[in-house]
């Protein structure tokens, strides 16, 4: 009996943490353009760095142009420069410069340089999340000046969809002076489809008090393309329709309104100093029922290396709307932001 209770317990064990024993070996391995040869685990690769954990020096960024060979014993989804994705394990070429993917209809051999994306084929779902949070919050006596800002990011990537959530809030409080609040939640679903193609949903929240918008929320839906995809920029676009619920402070009542979604995002990033990100987003929403009325969201960020590890940054955002609320001041809000940095990394 105790013989068969030890038996049945080493099963448990290896049924539930074999499995995460196994990957946490870290047996897979890349080799760099000098000859060096890297055992660890790869976890992703996405805007040109591939993510790499290793025992001896933690977690690396690893430029995907440095890297000759590659190779895993795990399964991992593969994306090219085309759209096409594949799925599978990763043996070692023979070759300099190209990668082997095992799938379930045979090997598959491309150039290293075309794979634009890695995601662990069966991770579980919070390791696949990524995000940032930023906050900010300042109190001047003087003035009795009180500002708060947040800005956060939270992306998901799978076989067939790609989830991000990002959120933002201002406050600006100052005695006798009217209080300004700006809050935005943006949550988008894309299904990935082949060629470069998504169907695009997206959820919005907004409030602002300097465009007398008390609250606004929209649906969308439409469809969307990848028309640069490569280890050095992304270009999409996408288009579809949005139906808007809107409260205005000067109004008792709602308003509904449809509309045309047209969007178009770009990113750059170069790693090679000095280091270079960069990334734009403009959707515009033309009214298809209230006639005469034009929504623009803009927002862009530039990320730029001037000294070694010494960055300068330029983030600047601007709404607009043709037809605010009466008691709206300004068709436009918009906002500058210089900051300089420095990092170890």
């Amino acid at each position: 009996m105790r013989r068969s209770a030890t038996s049945f317990l080493l099963l448990v064990n290896l049924i539930i943490f074999g499995p995460l024993s196994a990957r946490a070996e870290k047996t897979d391995s890349i080799v760099l353009r000098n000859g060096n040869r890297i055992t660890g685990e790869i976890k992703s690769l996405e805007n040109g760095l591939l993510t790499y954990k290793t025992d001896d020096m933690g977690t690396l960024s690893v430029q995907w142009e440095k890297i000759t060979r590659i190779s895993s014993k795990n399964s991992f989804v593969l994306e090219d420069v085309r759209g096409a994705r594949y799925y599978g394990v990763i043996p070692e070429a023979i070759e300099p410069g190209k990668l082997v993917i095992q799938t379930r209809f045979g090997p598959v051999t491309l150039d290293i340089a075309e794979v634009v994306r890695i995601s662990e084929y069966e991770q579980q779902f919070f390791q696949r999340l990524k995000g940032y949070l930023d906050l900010g919050f300042s109190l001047q006596k003087a003035n009795t000046n009180t500002q708060w800002n947040l800005a956060t990011e939270i992306s998901y990537l799978s076989r067939k969809w790609k989830l991000t959530m990002n959120a933002s809030s201002y406050l600006s409080a100052q005695e006798q002076v009217k209080t300004t609040t700006k809050n935005s939640l943006n949550l988008a679903a894309a299904r990935l489809f082949k060629n470069r193609w998504d169907g695009v949903f997206l959820v919005q929240g907004q409030q602002n008090t300097e465009l007398n918008l008390a609250l606004r929320v929209l649906g969308a839906a439409g469809v969307g393309r990848y028309l640069v995809q490569t280890n050095r920029q992304i270009l999409n676009a996408a288009v579809g329709v949005d139906v808007t619920r809107e409260k205005y402070y000067d109004s008792a009542s709602h308003e509904t309104d449809m509309e045309a979604l047209l969007m178009l995002s770009y990113q750059a990033f170069k790693y090679v100093s000095p280091k270079l990100e960069f990334s734009a987003y403009l959707f515009g929403f033309p009214s298809l029922t209230n006639a005469g009325r034009f929504r623009i969201n803009f927002q862009s960020n530039l990320r730029y290396e001037l000294l070694h590890n010494f960055y300068v940054t330029l983030g600047l955002t601007d709404y607009y709307d043709s037809k605010p609320g009466e008691e709206a001041t300004t068709k436009n809000d918009y906002g500058v932001t210089l900051s300089i940095s420095w990092s170890v990394t």
